[in-house]
């Protein structure tokens, strides 16, 4: 009885328990996205619907068109199997664009390697004019393709064009070539321009690269009685292996599916399809023959070449950290 009565004498007159305290949706969401993981995932989110709008769902719909037989009149698709893929696997036409293809893409890997790794070398040495000089090499990278492709057009034409003109002049050959329209010159050509275009890309990273190597690494080199060559073969190569390695990943990808340039070059193709790489052997499918399904086939089998390509970049590049570490 007592404690009865204390237990009421201690409650406020008027008052009763506390209410319970609602949780509105809003209280909710603040709530969960108190912590760092939730909130890494509602910045992740916006990517994530990009990147389904613009690379999952037309690669879906590639995939989908590639098994069967897209009328482009009607939108109607005929379900067909593999024929498809037995078709663009056994057409001549395909496979020497294939083939093109390949030598396109190794050739400008080769090049553009050599190439911005030699430039970035020579721009990391102190001299006169290194800031211009470092300014003037981004131009090939930030001039737009339509722009170049006109530019290398005039330049290479066969009557008017100065590359004939100054070749000519230095006695190298009597007549003007056809660099655009010879079928043995015209992918010659192409190479040279998407060298020309793209090789700084390799000079960027390089260049970022070799700024960063600690010059006691030289130096301690030196000491040893190393020459430049011990110097390079010991400190820099080993340093700028990740980041060309890196790099080519994304230039093998970008090359092989690249479209602009050996495009407009060429004129659609070049004579007699002699410049007709696998990205215009799509557009020649499914516009020209209006073979839809059958350029999606192609489309996947190049997207699944690249991705074992890709693989084995990043195969390379996890054994060149380990043998740095």
């Amino acid at each position: 009885m007592t404690t009865d009565l204390a237990a009421q004498s201690s409650l406020t007159p008027g008052t009763g328990p506390a209410p319970k305290k609602r949780h509105t949706i809003a209280s909710r969401l603040r709530h969960a996205l108190s912590g760092d993981r939730s909130l890494a995932y509602l910045l992740v989110v916006p990517a994530f619907i990009l990147v389904a709008f613009f690379a999952v769902y037309p690669f879906a719909i590639a995939l989908w068109n590639s098994f069967s037989y897209v009328d482009l009149y009607t939108g109607e698709r005929t379900f067909v199997g593999l024929d498809n893929f037995v078709a663009v696997l056994t057409d001549p036409f395909v496979l020497a664009a294939t083939w093109r293809s390949v030598i396109w893409t190794v050739s400008n890997m080769v090049l553009q390697v050599i190439v911005g790794v030699v430039v970035a070398m020579l721009l990391n040495v102190n001299l006169r004019g290194q800031r211009v000089a470092r300014t003037l090499v981004l131009i090939p990278y930030m001039v737009p393709a339509i722009v170049a492709a006109l530019i290398f057009q005039y330049m290479f034409n066969d009557v008017t064009g100065v590359v004939n003109w100054v070749v000519q002049s230095l006695g190298l050959i009597d007549r003007p070539l056809g660099w655009l329209s010879d079928p043995d010159l015209i992918m010659v050509t192409i190479v040279l321009v998407n060298v020309w275009k793209y090789s700084p890309f390799f000079t960027i990273i390089v260049l970022a690269r070799l700024q960063s190597i600690p010059h006691d690494l030289y130096e301690a080199v030196s000491i040893d009685g190393g020459s430049w060559w011990h110097r390079f073969s010991t400190v820099t190569l080993p340093s700028i292996i990740p980041v060309v390695l890196a790099g080519s990943l994304f230039r093998t990808i970008w090359t092989a599916y690249d479209f602009d340039i050996p495009f407009l070059l060429s004129g659609g193709g070049g004579p007699s399809g002699s410049a007709i790489t696998m990205p215009l052997a799509i557009r020649s499918l499914a516009f020209e023959q209006q073979q839809y399904g059958e350029a999606s086939a192609l489309a996947i089998c190049a997207s699944l070449l690249l991705t074992v390509l890709a693989a084995y970049y990043l195969w390379g590049m996890r054994k060149s950290a380990r043998s740095t570490e």
